[in-house]
């Protein structure tokens, strides 16, 4: 084989390695993992947050903890390739007060945290779901 034929089929060969590498990290099924990163909340049952709150979640080590908006929570997280996960069922979380419309934000959240069955993921994006594959939470990350 001449050396510029080889030279073409090695580049070609690189292409298609390098190819398949960034595709590899843009799956939209369940077989990504949403653990080890922070989410943050951008739907509570289909509805926006209120103005200028932030909550997120992060999965680590068999526990979801982070900010609920005003207050920090932590439980117990359990998550299977299959796309099933459930949160607590005890979530702890300090305790200060903070305007009415946060914190009944707030304890729709943890509440729906608690309903959670399953999840669905897309690129940077994740889905929390209810017993009915109802979306619960929607994240981005």
């Amino acid at each position: 084989m001449n050396r510029h034929l080889r030279s073409r089929r090695v580049v070609a060969l690189a292409v298609m390695v390098l190819s398949a590498m960034a595709l590899g990290g843009c799956g939209s099924g369940t077989d990504d993992d949403p653990t080890g990163r922070t989410w943050q909340l951008t739907e509570l049952e289909g509805s926006s947050l209120v103005e200028g709150t932030v909550i997120d979640l992060t999965i680590s080590d068999g526990t979801a903890s982070g900010s609920a908006g005003c207050n920090t929570y932590t439980g117990e997280a359990t998550v299977s390739d299959d796309g099933t996960m459930t949160l607590g069922p005890e979530i702890a979380s300090t305790m200060m007060a903070c305007d009415q419309p946060i914190m009944d934000q707030e304890q729709r959240y943890l509440d729906a945290l608690a309903q959670v069955t399953g999840y669905e993921m897309a690129p940077d994006e994740l889905l929390l779901l209810d017993a009915n594959g109802i979306a619960l939470l929607t994240f981005s990350g």
